[in-house]
């Protein structure tokens, strides 16, 4: 739980990347009752100034060929944290990690090896959606503090037990 706690905003970054990128998913879309709604801010953490940043990530990962195997190896590097405080048993997280680091490098190497120092870049990108994911969290907290977001749901539920982590 503590690691779905800490990773969750990140993931969500990474999740919207990779919709973009693969499923097409528009910046914005119109609902039933003819209500446009903001996708891009929804993968923004409701921080538009991001926008510029997000596409430059999208550039990247699109210019590494960024594909299903590197999205789901990068969602369990971002999940898989062993640094993260307070979980019961850090070896087995750690092991993990490496584990799924070491499929993702033969992975990279033996699919894409035209591609150059593939693993090399994705990994780099991992802190820049953490940064992003931050920054977001942050933005909803202050708007949380504020006043200005609702209180009662699962957003706020799962921002709040991050921050108690």
């Amino acid at each position: 739980m503590k690691l779905l706690q800490h990773s969750w905003s990140d993931k969500l970054v990474l999740d919207h990347l990779h919709h973009r990128i693969h499923n097409g998913l528009p910046d914005e879309t119109q609902l039933n009752n003819g209500q446009v709604f903001n996708l891009l801010s929804l993968g923004l953490l409701g921080v538009p100034q991001l926008a510029d940043y997000f596409n430059e990530l999208q550039n990247k990962l699109q210019d590494l060929k960024f594909d299903m195997g590197d999205y789901v190896c990068m969602k369990f590097l971002i999940l898989l944290n062993p640094d993260v405080r307070g979980i019961v048993n850090r070896k087995t997280v750690s092991d993990g990690h490496d584990n799924v680091q070491a499929a993702m490098l033969d992975y990279t190497l033996t699919c894409y090896p035209s591609v150059t120092e593939k693993f090399r870049r994705l990994v780099i990108i991992l802190p820049e959606i953490h940064a992003m994911a931050a920054r977001g969290e942050e933005h909803l907290y202050t708007k949380h503090v504020a006043g200005s977001a609702p209180t009662q749901t699962l957003l706020m539920e799962m921002l709040h037990a991050k921050r108690k982590v």
